[in-house]
């Protein structure tokens, strides 16, 4: 609801379109980065996410999750995270973004996936 209302002019004082940006220099062991809406950290703290896109990466996820994307990583980790969130009670709009940095430093393909619930 507050990215429809950022055009309603009696909201203004409580509603910002100014984005929240943080920048970070990169490092080799930086392993991935998660882009994600309130919908999933409303009710999954950083930590509780990070550790399992890590065993997602290590292969420690749900063997039919990580099938059902043929083996992307990513993808698996960005759906474990979504499915989370919904079993957690989130309200709002879920999407997940995981993208797989350590594959990118190491060659030009990027993997990169999304899930995302209404």
């Amino acid at each position: 609801a507050t990215s429809r209302s950022i055009g309603d002019y009696y909201l203004k004082p409580y509603v910002s379109a100014e984005p929240e940006v943080t920048v970070h220099k990169r490092s080799v062991s930086d392993e991935f980065l998660i882009i994600a809406s309130d919908g999933l950290w409303d009710v999954v703290p950083n930590e509780l996410a990070c550790e399992l896109v890590s065993k997602c990466f290590r292969g420690q996820v749900r063997r039919n999750v990580y099938e059902a994307f043929s083996g992307n990583c990513a993808a698996a980790a960005a759906t474990v995270l979504a499915e989370l969130a919904l079993a957690r009670g989130s309200r709002d709009n879920i999407s997940v973004i995981v993208v797989e940095l350590q594959r990118s430093l190491s060659s030009s393909s990027t993997s990169t996936s999304a899930a995302s619930s209404p």
